[in-house]
């Protein structure tokens, strides 16, 4: 499935607005979040699975594949309240899950530093760089604050603390993710206007667009998804599930047609 950007563009926009506009009236959206979910999750794999053992390229992929075909996992053990060790199986797969992508984004951002054609850092990137993490940082800490001080830690039960725990870790990831994927866009900007970069583009909007998210669950008082009740957090999240599986359609058809 060879994409151009602005193919890729129209196929989110038409997403969202389906998501949006038609499947409410429908009584559907749940059903087609996590039927989006997990496509985002089988659309890395496809990707993942175009490579051939020992090509570096393989690693990222899988280990962002692995990371999001989790997330249904987690959604089926929640609905169906299994438990492990007193906690919440679902949540210890969601904790699992932000692990794996980060260790996926670093690794993307290896395999593109290997190739030897991404920018020098000059002063002038080093200062934006600092500028923009200060920023992250300070947005993390504002919403990890937020979240506590709404919460009554000494009241607790320990399936309580658990989610809590879920939270915390989600946006403190989320922050990770969002910081690597501007990185990966500075990576490949020398490749901008090629189908090379397209996935790598789409991998750091999925990873970027979810702290974002956790800022609407925080202010909404949510913990998931399904919860919101406004278009513009709504909107967010389905472009992130929606980026990450065009990025990896995207790259199985560069590399099959290349």
């Amino acid at each position: 499935m060879r994409l151009s950007p602005l193919s890729a563009a129209i196929i989110i926009a038409a997403v969202v607005g389906i998501r949006i506009g038609v499947l409410p009236s429908l009584g559907v959206e749940t059903y087609f979040q996590r039927g989006l979910e997990a496509c985002s999750g089988l659309g890395l794999l496809l990707a993942a699975l175009s490579f051939e053992r020992g090509d570096p390229p393989l690693r990222p992929w899988a280990l962002l594949a692995g990371a999001l075909l989790l997330v249904p996992l987690a959604r089926a053990a929640l609905a169906f309240e299994v438990v492990l060790a007193d906690a919440k199986l679902g949540h210890l797969l969601l904790i699992l899950s932000n692990f794996l992508s980060i260790a996926a984004l670093l690794a993307f951002r290896r395999v593109l530093l290997s190739t030897g054609l991404t920018p020098e850092w000059t002063p002038g990137a080093r200062k934006g760089a600092l500028a923009i993490g200060g920023l992250l940082v300070a947005a993390c800490l504002a919403l990890m604050g937020f979240t506590l001080s709404e919460t009554d830690l000494a009241h607790l039960s320990p399936p309580a603390l658990i989610a809590l725990g879920v939270t915390i870790i989600s946006i403190i990831a989320d922050t990770i993710m969002c910081g690597i994927g501007i990185l990966l866009v500075r990576l490949v900007a020398p490749m901008m206007g090629g189908s090379v970069a397209l996935p790598y583009v789409l991998v750091a909007l999925g990873g970027g667009v979810f702290l974002l998210v956790d800022l609407f669950s925080v202010l909404q008082q949510v913990t998931t998804q399904d919860q919101f009740d406004a278009p513009i957090p709504i909107a967010l999240a389905t472009i992130g599930w929606a980026a990450f599986t065009l990025a990896g359609l995207s790259q199985r058809g560069i590399v099959r047609g290349g």
